[in-house]
């Protein structure tokens, strides 16, 4: 189901049955009286995200190889390394966020996440991903009645992604024709790409509260960054070959963030939500240059990367700790 026709049948269901979850059918879990809203509180998280990641360079690898293929010819051991594509990982997240709200309602916010992979032997670039991501923050939730809210936010989010491929790999040179043996040598390869975007993130929130210690959160944030795109690399061949790339780009990361959140609210102070978030993104480029060989080289492979998109997906399962802090009259 998708997240649109659960938002619209959660909300039916609350709207219509409100009388269902009065305070009469609430009293097994009852919590120490407090004023609701609060006029000022302030709260602090910490979630931890494990889940799928599909990071940009796979893409670009994959399209690398066709590349060369395209413009070069494509050989055997060309065909093999195709076939041995960088693979998905597993992602682990680690979200800071502090936030404070005015009568529950105006709430301003800052959240800090750095997600890194999980190292896969099945990966020939070996590949180190990590993500720092931060946003600050501002929304407004409309209580509809006291079980229901519906918000909107703003966030000013930048977003650093590094990927360093660096070990030693297998290459072969055929022999020429009429000739027997080709040539086997080794590749010392280091290479860092990076990606930097930053922008303003809008967001739509729903806030079920069918009891006092039990809710359910909705979200949906809306991403179109820019910023920029760039590769460095260096390899020394054991046969004495020494070569670099270098590759530049303007960048524009757009996509959704979907989040679902059961929140289960142990006192006033303390909560914890367990939930499931996917992430999905897709990364264009302009104004693409590609360091080739030759200013022929230089000019396909541009245009060649330049048209080609690529991918940032999480997918995650999620588990947060609450602490708040009421104050003030």
């Amino acid at each position: 189901m998708s997240l649109k026709r659960i938002i619209l049948t959660l909300g039916v269901v609350f709207l219509s049955f409100d009388s269902l979850f009065a305070k009469d059918f609430d009293s097994t879990h009852e919590l120490p009286e407090v004023r609701q809203p609060d006029k000022h509180r302030v709260y602090f998280r910490s979630t931890g995200s494990a889940g799928t990641l599909y990071i940009p360079e796979k893409d670009y690898q994959r399209n690398a190889d066709l590349a060369y293929m395209t413009f070069n010819g494509a050989t055997v051991i060309d065909l093999i390394y195709f076939t041995e594509q960088m693979p998905k990982f597993d992602g682990n997240a680690n979200t800071r966020e502090v936030e404070y709200r005015y009568q529950d309602k105006f709430r301003v916010f800052y959240e800090s996440r750095v997600l890194v992979n999980a190292s896969n032997n099945d990966d020939p670039y070996g590949a180190k991903f990590k993500e720092n991501k931060k946003s600050l923050g501002v929304a407004y939730f409309h209580p509809v009645n006291s079980h229901f809210n519906i918000g909107a936010s703003l966030r000013r989010t930048s977003i650093n992604q590094l990927t360093d491929m660096s070990g030693v790999f297998y290459d072969y040179i055929p022999p020429a024709p009429g000739s027997f043996g080709g040539t086997s040598f080794f590749t010392i390869q280091d290479a860092d790409a990076t990606l930097n975007v930053k922008g303003i993130v809008p967001g739509i929130h729903l806030e079920i509260k069918p009891l006092r210690w039990f809710e359910i959160h909705l979200g949906q944030q809306f991403y179109n960054l820019r910023g920029n795109d760039s590769r460095v690399a260096t390899s020394i061949a054991t046969i004495g070959v020494i070569t670099a790339g270098y590759a530049n780009g303007d960048a524009t990361y757009s996509g959704t963030k979907q989040t679902l959140d059961f929140v289960f609210r142990f006192s006033s102070w303390f909560a914890a939500k367990w939930g499931y978030s996917k992430e999905n993104m897709k990364v264009k480029h302009q104004n693409y240059f590609t360091l080739g060989n030759s200013p022929t080289a230089t000019l396909l492979y541009s245009a060649w990367h330049g048209s080609q998109d690529t991918k940032f997906d999480f997918t995650a399962l999620n588990f947060t700790l609450e602490f708040s802090k009421s104050f003030g009259e």
